[in-house]
C-alpha cells in the first residue's frame, strides 16, 4: 500500500504513536491531529486516502467532525476508533458515513487490514462513480444521436418484443416508445409482407444481418414506402440479445423515381417526335425536292442528318439504360453466327473510319463462333465501343476487334476488377468467349477504369479526344453485359490506348465442337 496518506486523528498521544510507526512501517504516509478542529483545518490544506477518527475528543467529538467530513469531502474514507463497549456509537458513526470501526484496544494486524479494505474499498467505490459518469454521459450521448436520427429506429429483444424506439419512430407511428415496450414488433410494424420477413424477424431466426429491404408499412393512416436493415444486438458475451432495426422513409425517393419515369417518357416522345421532323425537312431539301442543292449546301445538310441521327441515339440509349434499369427491357436470344454479325457491325464504321484516317481491323479465329444472344442489343454494344474507339483515336491509329475461345477463364478473372463486380461470382471454369476492342488512342486514366461504366461518367482525359457525349454508352454497355450473364472492363496504359473486354459464357455446343 506505499504512497497512500493516512489521517490519524486521536487526541492520546500514545495510541496515535503506535498507529503511525505501524502504518508507516507497512508503508504508508501518516500524519496526526490531535482534536477535531485541528483536523479540520489539516484537511482545508491537504489531501488524505483514509481518516483514522477517534470518537471522542475535547472540543469537537469525533461523530460532529464525521458529519462534516462527509458534508466537505464526501469522497474521503473515515474509519472511527472507538474503546471498548462503545462499539453502539461505533455503529451510529457507520450510519452517517464511515466504512468502518475499529475497537480499542487493536491488534496490529487487525488494524492494518481494515485500513487496506477500507482504501481498496473506496478506490473501487470512486472508480466504478467514474465509469458510471462516462457510462451515463455515452449514454445521453447516444440519445442524443438517437433522438435526432431522422431514421426510424426499433429495438427488439430474442423474443421479438420492443425494447425501444427512437423519437423519429415516434413521430411516425403517433405513439410513445413507452407505449410499445414489451409488445410484440408486429403490433408496430404493420406491412404489406408477412411478419417472419420482417428484417428483424430475419435476424433473430438467422443471426446474421439483414440488410436493405423494401416494404411498406403503416403509418400516419397509410402505407409509407420504406428501406430496411437490421443488425444484431449482442452482449458483452457475444450472445445475440435481440436486434436493431433501421427504417428510411424513402417516399420522396420514389416520388422522385416516378418523376423520372415521366421524363424518359418525354424524352421518347416530345423529344423523338421534333427530331423526327426535322431530319424529314432535312431530308426534302437535301434529296432537291423544293430547289436545287449544291455540293456545299448537300455536305451541311449531311452534317445536320449525321447530328440528328446522334440526337436520336443518345435518347435511346439513355431509353434502353432506364428500361434495363426498371426490368422493362425485351431481350430476344437466339443462336448467332458472330463471325458475319461482326463484320456487318464493322462495316458500317468503314466510312467514318477511313474519314479519320484510322484502321480498322476484324481478328477472328479459324472456327466458326456461334453464341445465344440478343442480336440488336449485341449490335449496339459493338457499336458503342467501336464509335468510343473513333473518338479516341488519333488519325494514323489502329482499331482492332477480336474474338477467341476460352476453356478456362481463370486466366482473366485476375484481370477484372473486382470493384466492378463485388457481389458477382467470378467466371466459373467453363468455355468463355473473349471479345477485345482494342484501339491506339489516347488511354484512359487508372483511377477512371472501373467508374467510367457508371452513369453520366466519363474519364478525364478522354473528354480531350475529338467529340464528347453523354457518358451513357459503356452504362448501357455493362447493362447489356450484365443482361447476357457476361463481364465487361477495360484496359489501358494512359498516352497509349485502350483495349475493352467482353467475355460471355459459351453454352453452344457445336460452337465448342467446331473448335475441336
Amino acid at each position: 500500500m506505499s504512497g497512500y496518506k493516512v489521517f490519524i486523528v486521536d487526541d492520546e498521544a500514545d495510541i496515535a504513536l503506535i498507529l503511525k510507526l505501524q502504518l508507516e512501517d507497512a508503508g504508508y504516509r501518516t500524519m496526526r491531529a490531535r482534536d477535531g478542529i485541528e483536523a479540520l483545518d489539516a484537511l482545508e490544506r491537504e489531501g488524505f486516502d483514509l481518516v483514522l477518527l477517534d470518537i471522542r475528543m475535547p472540543r469537537m467529538d469525533g461523530i460532529e467532525v464525521l458529519e462534516r467530513i462527509r458534508d466537505r469531502w464526501p469522497e474521503l474514507v473515515v474509519i472511527m476508533m472507538t474503546a471498548h463497549g462503545s462499539e453502539d456509537i461505533a455503529v451510529e458513526a457507520m450510519k452517517k458515513g464511515a466504512v468502518d470501526y475499529i475497537s480499542k484496544p487493536f491488534s496490529s494486524d487487525d488494524m492494518k487490514k481494515r485500513v487496506e479494505r477500507a482504501i481498496q474499498f473506496n478506490r473501487t467505490r470512486l472508480e466504478n462513480e467514474r465509469l458510471q459518469r462516462v457510462l451515463d454521459g455515452e449514454r445521453r450521448k447516444m440519445g442524443a444521436i438517437l433522438r435526432g436520427m431522422a431514421d426510424l429506429l426499433v429495438a427488439v429483444d430474442r423474443d421479438g418484443r420492443i425494447i425501444t424506439i427512437n423519437r423519429a419512430a415516434e413521430e411516425c407511428f403517433g405513439i410513445a416508445a413507452s407505449g410499445v415496450q414489451n409488445q410484440p414488433v408486429e403490433l408496430l410494424l404493420k406491412t404489406d409482407m408477412p411478419a417472419e420477413r420482417l428484417p428483424c424477424r430475419v435476424v433473430l431466426a438467422t443471426g446474421d444481418p439483414c440488410l436493405d429491404v423494401t416494404y411498406a408499412v403503416e403509418a400516419g393512416g397509410g402505407m409509407i414506402p420504406v428501406l430496411s436493415s437490421a443488425t444484431p444486438l449482442k452482449g458483452a458475451d457475444g450472445e445475440m440479445m435481440g436486434c436493431v432495426e433501421i427504417i428510411r422513409d424513402i417516399s420522396t425517393l420514389k416520388a422522385l423515381e416516378r418523376e423520372r419515369e415521366d421524363f424518359v417518357s418525354m424524352l421518347s416522345h416530345d423529344l423523338k417526335t421534333p427530331i423526327t421532323a426535322v431530319v424529314g425537312s432535312i431530308d426534302l431539301v437535301r434529296e432537291g425536292r423544293i430547289g436545287p442543292v449544291n455540293a456545299e449546301q448537300r455536305s451541311y445538310l449531311d452534317s445536320a442528318m449525321e447530328s440528328c441521327a446522334e440526337m436520336v441515339d443518345m435518347i435511346d440509349t439513355l431509353l434502353d439504360v432506364h428500361r434495363f434499369e426498371a426490368g422493362r427491357m425485351v431481350m430476344t436470344a437466339r443462336r448467332e453466327d458472330l463471325g458475319p454479325l461482326m463484320a456487318r457491325t464493322l462495316g458500317r464504321f468503314d466510312s467514318v473510319s477511313r474519314r479519320a484516317g484510322i484502321a480498322l481491323v476484324l481478328t477472328l479465329p479459324d472456327y466458326p463462333l456461334a453464341l445465344s444472344l440478343d442480336r440488336n442489343q449485341f449490335a449496339r454494344l459493338m457499336g458503342n465501343l467501336i464509335a468510343n474507339a473513333i473518338k479516341f483515336t488519333e488519325e494514323g491509329g489502329e482499331i482492332e476487334v477480336s474474338a477467341r475461345l476460352l476453356n478456362d477463364p481463370v486466366e482473366l478473372a485476375g484481370r477484372i476488377p473486382r470493384e466492378s463486380y463485388p457481389d458477382v461470382p467470378l467466371p466459373p471454369l467453363n468455355p468463355h468467349l473473349l471479345i477485345t476492342v482494342r484501339d491506339t488512342g489516347v488511354g484512359i486514366p487508372a483511377d477512371s477504369l472501373v467508374s467510367i461504366f457508371d452513369r453520366f461518367v466519363q474519364a478525364r482525359n478522354r473528354r480531350l479526344g475529338k467529340s464528347t457525349g453523354t457518358g451513357l454508352g459503356l452504362a448501357f454497355c455493362r447493362k447489356v453485359m450484365d443482361a447476357h450473364h457476361g463481364f465487361i472492363w477495360a484496359e489501358s496504359v494512359d498516352g497509349e490506348g485502350s483495349s475493352f473486354h467482353l467475355l460471355f459464357p459459351v453454352m453452344d455446343e457445336e460452337c465448342l465442337a467446331a473448335r475441336g
